[in-house]
Formats: C-alpha cells, structure tokens, sequence
C-alpha cells in the first residue's frame, strides 16, 4: 500500500469517527444549569421513586434497592431499580437490575413535596438530578430523576435544558414559560377551529357576529401570550401576525354588529305585525253587544284575558327596540294608551255584566223552584197520613234548602226582593224540619 493510500485511508477513518462522536460537552451551559439547581429547593412535578423492599437473597430484612426515576421528552415514566440491595452502614452486592412499577415502590416522593436538590450529573445520553426531602440527611427520603433527553442534547442552550428539567421539578420561571407554552397551543388549535367556520360560506349575521367575536378573544389572548412570551427573553415571529388579524378584525365587528342589529330590529318588528293581526279579531270579538249568558260572558272574559296578554308582550317587543335605540312611533305609543283603556273598561263592565247575568240565571232558577216546591207541597199534603208522608217531606225539604241557596247568593249579590224570600224561604223550611 502506498504512503499516499495510507494517508487517505487514516483521513477517512478520522471523518468518519468524528461524524459518529457524540456531541462534545458545553462546560459552560453545564455550569450554569447546576448553579441553577444545586442546593436549591423545588417542588416535585412528578412521582419520583426511592426505594422498593428488601432484595429476595440479600438476608437481610432492612436492606432496599434504591430506584431511579426515568422522565422521557414525552413524558413518559419508568422506574429502575438498581443492582445493589442497601442496608443501614454499607451494601450486599446484587446483579439483578429491573423496571418495576409504581405499585412496587415502598419508598417514594408525591408531586408537590419540596425537596432539595442534591447535585447535577451530564450523562452521555441524559441529566441525572439527585433530590432528596431532608438536607441533612441525604439518604432520607432520596430520590433521582433521570432526564432521558438523547446525546444530542448537549447541544441544548441553557433556557432549553432548564425547560426540559421543569418537567420534573417546578422551576418558578420555567413554570410560567411552560404555562405560556402549553396555552399557547391550546390557542392555536381554538384558533384554527374558530378561523374555519368563521370563513366558511353561509351563515346568519347573528352566527357570523358570534363566531367574530370568539375569534377577537381568541387572538386577544394569543397576542397577550405572546406580549409574555417576549418578555420572557423569548421570540415569536407569528406574534406580528395575531396583531394584524386583530386589527383587521375590528372593522369586520363593527360592520357585522350592524347588520345584526338591523336584522334583530326587522325580526321584532315582523312579531309586532303578526301579534297585530290577533290583536284586531279580539278587539273585534270584545266590541260586540254585551254577553247575553254565562257562557258568553266567560268567552268575552277568556278574549279580555289573551288581549292583556298580548298587550304585555308587545311592550316588551317595543322595549326591545328601545334597547336597540329605536324608539316607538307615536302612533305605537297612541295604541298601547288606547287599548289599555279598552282592558280596562272592558274588565269593569265585565264584572257589573256577571252580576247581572248571575242574578237573571238565578231568578230563572227560583222561578222553576217555586213551581217544584209547590208539587212537593201539593204531595206531602196528599200524603199526610199514610206510609209515604215521611219521603215526601223529605222531598218537600230538599227543595226549600235549594231556595234557600239560591235566594241567599242572590241577595249577596243586592236583590232586595231576595232577601225577603230568603226569610220566608228559611222559616218554611225550619218549620217543616221540626215535622
């Protein structure tokens, strides 16, 4: 092989070993992360694990196996136990190593424990923080968080590795900025789902309105995130982009507010037409001649009823479009006066037209009573003496009982003429009791 061959075959060997070399260390950034976290407190975001119970052969009852936390990107966690079972004053060696669950863990540290952080190790593919709850004694209620983040994260800046590590311990700065984060996709997505159906074709201008106005608190929100965001040392180059919509999304408002507003005012004034029109056939129902019977009366009374009804509703419709700042015409105004007037005389004369209507019915009534108690009369005379003189009277006495009824309704109701048959009516009827 000639020296040339070598030369080229030595440079290629060369390339090709610094290509597959993992990424060289950042002294640096690993300094400051540490001068971050190194005998700080935080609180625990995670489950972390600390030890499960006593090895199988270790002989020992007191002996644990320490247990490693493993947090991936995703966020996904594992539990690793170590090789070496551990006692109080020294170890038993133990080749076994495993991932054991949750439910296997005896010792560990609950989301939300504050705990301190003991030292800071970069791994070739990972971070290793050592926690612990107690500073003066590091084995109690110890805990490590693997950070499975990849070689290539050595290439991280110093925000970015902090960022990955607040998803295990709450890091107060970080914590906001992953607040942001995590809102800001949030938004994103609502704001894609409200852009589509905003821009679709069709649509009232209520709806078109609606959907205008939960896309301007969706950008509002977005551009506030991102005002954060920066302030956080952070750049977006889409915040721009939030603001623009914005603005061009204000006049858009104004315009659809107006249309709506035109559409809410022509659909109350479409009710006030068609209500109109039942309102005309029960003023003409209620202006014929007065009830000649009860039943007449009680149509005229049910009409009374709905009018006032309807009365109520269209005030409402009319303080509608007071709301909307259109003021009723006078001849709106004239109309509502009228027909309250019209309710209420109508009420009045509705009640004098009962009482008189009551009292005819029950001059009718005692008129045919008369005659019937003058049978009953004419019976129990013809029965005086023989075996039926007993139900007769009875009979006798259940017609002057109905007189009685009647005559008293009607001089409560002021027949003069009633009240003095309702005398002679009741000492009729007491004396045929007595029998």
């Amino acid at each position: 092989m000639s020296r040339m061959l070598k030369v080229l075959l030595i440079l290629c060997v060369a390339a090709a070993s610094a290509a597959a070399a993992p990424p060289k260390k950042n002294p640096d950034v690993e300094q400051a992360v540490k001068s971050e976290l190194v005998g700080k407190t935080f609180a625990t975001k995670i489950l972390v694990g600390s030890y499960i119970p006593a090895c199988s052969r270790s002989g020992r009852n007191n002996a644990v196996k320490m247990v490693d936390t493993e947090l991936s990107p995703d966020g996904a966690i594992k539990y690793y136990a170590r090789a070496n079972c551990f006692y109080p004053g020294g170890f038993i060696l133990d080749a076994t190593r495993a991932y054991v669950s949750e439910g296997e863990l005896s010792g560990k540290i609950l989301p939300g424990t504050s705990v301190w952080v003991r030292g800071v190790d970069f791994k070739e593919d990972r971070i290793e923080i050592g926690l612990s709850t107690n500073k003066n004694n590091a084995a109690e209620g110890s805990g490590k968080i693997k950070y499975m983040l990849g070689a290539s994260y050595r290439t991280l800046s110093e925000d970015e590795l902090m960022e990955a590590i607040n998803h295990g311990i709450q890091i107060p700065a970080y914590e906001k900025l992953d607040q942001l984060k995590t809102e800001f996709e949030v938004l994103r997505v609502n704001l894609q789902e409200i852009e589509s159906r905003y821009n679709a074709p069709g649509g009232t201008p209520v709806s078109k309105l609606a959907d205008a106005i939960a896309l301007r608190q969706v950008l509002e929100k977005l551009q506030k995130n991102r005002t954060e965001f920066a302030a956080m040392g952070k750049s977006d180059p889409q915040a721009g982009v939030y603001s623009e919509k914005l603005s061009a999304l204000v006049p858009e408002i104004t315009r659809l507010t107006e249309e709506e507003h035109k559409e809410r005012v022509a659909h109350v004034r479409d009710q006030l037409q068609a209500q109109f029109t039942e309102l005309s056939e029960i003023q003409t129902q209620i202006r014929q001649k007065p009830p000649s019977s009860l039943a007449e009366w009680q149509q005229r009374s049910d009409s009374l009823a709905r009018y006032s009804t309807l009365l109520g509703e269209r005030q409402k419709l009319l303080d509608g479009l007071q709301n909307e700042n259109e003021a009723p015409s006078p001849e709106d105004v004239k109309y509502m006066n009228d027909s309250r007037v019209e309710v209420e005389t109508g009420q009045k004369a509705l009640e004098l037209e009962h009482q008189q209507l009551e009292l005819a019915d029950l001059t009718s009534q005692y008129d045919q009573l008369t005659k019937k108690h003058t049978q009953m009369l004419d019976l129990y005379s013809r029965a005086f003496g023989t075996a039926k003189e007993r139900a007769a009277l009875q009979d006798l006495i259940a017609v002057l009982g109905q007189m009685v009824t009647n005559r008293d309704r009607a001089a409560k109701l002021g027949d003069k003429t009633a009240a003095t048959q309702l005398i002679k009516c009741q000492a009729e009827a007491e004396k045929y009791k007595r029998k």
